[in-house]
């Protein structure tokens, strides 16, 4: 098959749908004689800041000199940026001739996999032929029952716990908790965000009947954000002044605290020094988070998708430097998300909204998201979200602030256009002054 041809296959199993059991990931796994055991993971769950979070640690463990793999959900414009070893993600090539041994196999032995099953063996396979020391494993959905939970962690991380595919978590936070808290392995250190205390209460007990250690933000580490945006950090052990962060918003420098506390408990096994914590923290990119995308008018990407994220994310908006204008808006969502309380909660920022939708089925309608925007901020229904984009952009002033929003995918489909047309304007400048 071409590449092409590769991802409709891989996108079209089961028909995308969620399936949440483990049997058919450990019996594919074992056809390539469990890959998964051959590399110490750090495991990361969570409802937001899984992805920062693993892009940091993974950033630190390759400027300490490890050979380090990432594994990430969803992409953002490549599929291939899912599946990495250091900085380099799979070609092309690899997925199709990895993906193609994982079907043969599968359907020699009648595995049938889903699609996010699939793309979790073709990364843990991969991984074990590229020969890493350790992988930077995000969870893709709960921990408990989720694909990747088969791997060996050396450290267990959750992140944040809210309210987000509740159809399959459950509706109310100790329910999330305990399928969250299903990554906790035997007498393997867990490592926590900022929890609510009877979330964190119920984290502590599931660890001790695991006899695994836990480490909470807030009260075994913490970290102190100074004017000039660098931050302290005070661990078990680790003092750091001045730590220099490349992703912007107070939130990630809770991320950051969160990735040090897990370096910390796993410094007998992976030891990495203060000059790689400076250098990782400094140089880590992650697209989609708080990302200035735009100068002149200024172009703000942020993946936020459900309540918790918004909130961060409004938060992040009315403290940024030198936003004087409310922004533009442009939403999209997907149907099973709050996006009523999305935008209701985007509406204190936003002067004006565009609603769009992805090309997906889940995606949200934007006729009935209208009804969800304040009588007071007037809006505009743009079906496609690459029109929505150019819309907005070839109307905006210099000084607008134009913020895209709701869903990763719709920042999927509108980053290469942005970046297309930012090129186009830098070129055409250049021209006039030269």
């Amino acid at each position: 098959m071409t590449y092409t041809e590769t991802l409709n296959y891989i996108f079209n199993l089961r028909g995308g749908e969620i399936d949440l059991r483990l049997h058919r990931v450990e019996k594919a796994l074992s056809l390539f004689g469990h890959p998964e055991r051959r590399y110490s993971a750090f495991h990361i769950a969570g409802t937001n800041g899984k992805g920062s979070t693993a892009a940091m640690l993974h950033r630190i463990l390759c400027a300490e000199g490890y050979r380090v793999a990432l594994y990430t959900s969803p992409h953002v414009v490549s599929f291939t940026e899912r599946i990495r070893v250091g900085e380099r993600e799979i070609s092309e090539e690899e997925v199709v001739e990895l993906a193609e041994e994982i079907k043969s196999r599968s359907a020699q032995e009648g595995v049938c996999l889903t699609y996010f099953e699939f793309v979790t063996v073709m990364a843990l396979v991969y991984f074990a032929r590229q020969k890493t020391e350790a992988a930077v494993v995000e969870v893709g959905l709960g921990g408990r029952l989720d694909a990747t939970n088969l791997v060996m962690p050396a450290v267990s991380i959750i992140t944040t716990i809210s309210k987000d595919h509740e159809a399959y978590l459950g509706s109310d936070l100790l329910s999330i908790a305990r399928e969250k808290g299903g990554i906790i392995k035997p007498a393997v250190p867990l490592v926590c965000g900022s929890l609510t205390p009877e979330v964190g209460g119920l984290l502590r007990e599931m660890a001790a009947l695991k006899k695994s250690a836990s480490y909470f933000l807030g009260r075994d580490f913490s970290f102190s954000i100074k004017d000039s945006g660098v931050f302290d950090y005070n661990g078990l052990s680790w003092r750091f002044t001045d730590l220099a962060l490349a992703l912007s918003g107070r939130y990630q420098r809770g991320n950051a605290a969160l990735v040090l506390g897990a370096l910390e408990v796993t410094q007998e096994k992976f030891p990495v020094s203060e000059a790689a914590v400076r250098e990782g923290l400094k140089t880590v990119f992650w697209p989609g988070r708080l990302e200035v995308i735009w100068q002149r008018p200024m172009v703000i990407l942020d993946g936020a998708h459900n309540g918790e994220g918004v909130r961060a994310l409004v938060e992040e908006m009315r403290n940024l430097q030198g936003l004087k204008n409310k922004a533009k808006l442009l939403f999209a969502a997907m149907e099973d998300k709050d996006w009523s309380l999305m935008l209701g909660e985007l509406a204190d920022v936003a002067s004006e909204v565009v609603l769009t939708r992805v090309s997906m089925e889940r995606s949200a309608d934007p006729s009935d998201m209208a009804k969800a925007v304040p009588s007071n901020i007037p809006y505009t229904i743009i079906g496609d979200s690459r029109e929505a984009m150019r819309f907005q952009l070839e109307k905006a002033r210099p000084d607008d602030v134009i913020l895209v929003t709701g869903s990763l995918y719709l920042l999927g489909e509108v980053r290469p256009l942005i970046l297309k047309m930012r090129g186009v304007e830098a070129r055409s400048r250049m021209a006039i002054t030269g």
